[in-house]
């Protein structure tokens, strides 16, 4: 796999034991200006990102009187309909929140400016991002948006005292022990893996594209992504969405699984009724913000087991996907004095002062933190780095595939989750998709 992406745990862990030290930016002077910003940061207490971004926000409106944001605030999952409907009509907002996915047809467009020129204006803002944060942001060899989070897609939160109810003494570290433990907690009436993929991505995003790499190599993904030969239609993808299918059937998650939302299963788990749960990194911050005690105490990080050769996987364990995920792109219809009160919002927002409010709570920034207090890291979230450290890490699919390629490939696991669609058939759309964007 390529060094970039693990160098920014590496770097990211390394920050808790040496400290970063970084010349604090000299913000150019701007004129009275006016800018739009549109975020999905809407609830200011709901995670660490959002904890972090408020209290950078509201720091630049009182630094920078003579700038006028004008921000759009929204729910995440309204967030991306919201965004398209923008991109469709041509009427960007100044800077916005955007995966890499959208991110070539923009460029193509030339709606999007290439990002680096604005980092390189304020003073000593390139160095604090350590290597790699910008790989979900490039298309052909630019870099178009500004990396704002990072940080490992799929963790298995499992509780401990369910686990030892059950007669499970630890994590299982191989397929037929992870499956196991599935029926030995549906044994005692717990859900096992519970999920809530109402919005269709969490699915995906956070458990399947775990499985894929329990099937195939990480330079597969590289060799699918860059035309090089590997298919969705490969045995390895096709048996990955066949594992998942047995999973449902075997009754290895809860059976609304479709139907209730990301956020709606965290009360099943705070209310003690599920032995594990799937979620990113940002979950660390929600369930130290909202569980209670007992069950937090309880809570400990897991990762898929590697799928053993006999049974057509790699073997392997201990791949994880991660992603910067979110950036900021600035829109190419900017004046000057605007683009330069950008430069400043999104450094606020995105740089340093930002990763250090944001490591201090519990959550994942892709710039590198300034010595942040050690004493206010959460034992779950000193468990998230050591986890994170020990994880060889792998790009997010629908992190960095075309928007059309991304857009099937959550609205069809649904399908093929519950039987409705064979893991042939699956595997034969999202060809066709990548067909279409490798002939555009």
């Amino acid at each position: 796999m390529k060094k970039g992406l693990h160098g920014i745990f590496l770097l990211f862990l390394a920050v808790f034991i040496t400290g970063s030290c970084g010349k604090k930016s000299e913000t150019a002077a701007t004129d009275t200006v006016e800018i739009h910003i549109f975020d999905m940061v809407s609830n200011a207490s709901r995670d660490a990102q959002a904890i972090a971004y408020t209290s950078q926000y509201e720091k630049f409106v009182k630094d920078f009187p003579d700038i006028k944001v004008i921000r759009e605030s929204v729910a995440h999952d309204e967030y991306e309909t919201k965004l398209k409907t923008y991109i469709a009509a041509a009427e960007l907002p100044d800077a916005f929140m955007t995966k890499g996915t959208v991110l070539p047809e923009l460029a193509r467009d030339g709606e999007i400016m290439e990002i680096m020129s604005v980092i390189r204006s304020v003073p000593g803002w390139e160095q604090e991002y350590p290597g790699g944060v910008y790989e979900d942001f490039i298309v052909d060899e630019k870099v178009y948006a500004i990396p704002y989070q990072s940080g490992v897609n799929h963790c298995i939160f499992y509780n401990v005292k369910i686990f030892t109810e059950c007669g499970i003494d630890e994590f299982p570290v191989t397929w037929q022990g992870f499956l196991d433990t599935i029926e030995k907690v549906k044994t005692k009436g717990y859900v096992p893996i519970l999920m809530g993929n109402k919005e269709q991505w969490p699915l995906p995003s956070l458990f399947f594209n775990t499985v894929v790499y329990r099937y195939a190599p990480v330079e597969w993904y590289y060799n699918l992504r860059d035309n090089k030969g590997a298919n969705f239609t490969d045995s390895q993808f096709i048996k990955a969405a066949e594992t998942l299918q047995d999973l449902v059937k075997t009754g290895a998650f809860n059976s609304d699984l479709n139907s209730i939302d990301n956020q709606q299963k965290d009360s099943v788990y705070f209310n003690g009724k599920a032995a594990m749960m799937v979620d990113g990194y940002w979950e660390v911050a929600t369930l130290d913000m909202n569980c209670p005690k007992d069950v937090l105490d309880a809570t400990r990080i897991g990762i898929l087991p590697a799928i053993p050769r006999e049974m057509g996987g790699t073997g392997v364990g201990g791949i994880n996907q991660a992603a910067s995920g979110w950036g900021f792109g600035i829109k190419t219809r900017v004046n000057d004095s605007a683009q330069r009160a950008l430069a400043d919002y999104l450094h606020y927002v995105c740089g340093s002062d930002f990763a250090t409010t944001m490591v201090e709570v519990g959550g994942g920034p892709a710039a590198k933190p300034k010595n942040p207090d050690e004493s206010r890291l959460s034992p779950l979230y000193r468990e998230l780095l050591r986890h994170t450290g020990a994880s060889t890490l792998a790009p997010v699919f629908d992190v960095q595939l075309n928007a059309q390629i991304v857009d099937a490939f959550y609205s069809n696991l649904q399908d093929v989750a519950v039987g409705r669609m064979t893991a042939q058939r699956y595997a034969e759309l999202l060809q066709a998709e990548l067909e279409a964007t490798r002939r555009q």
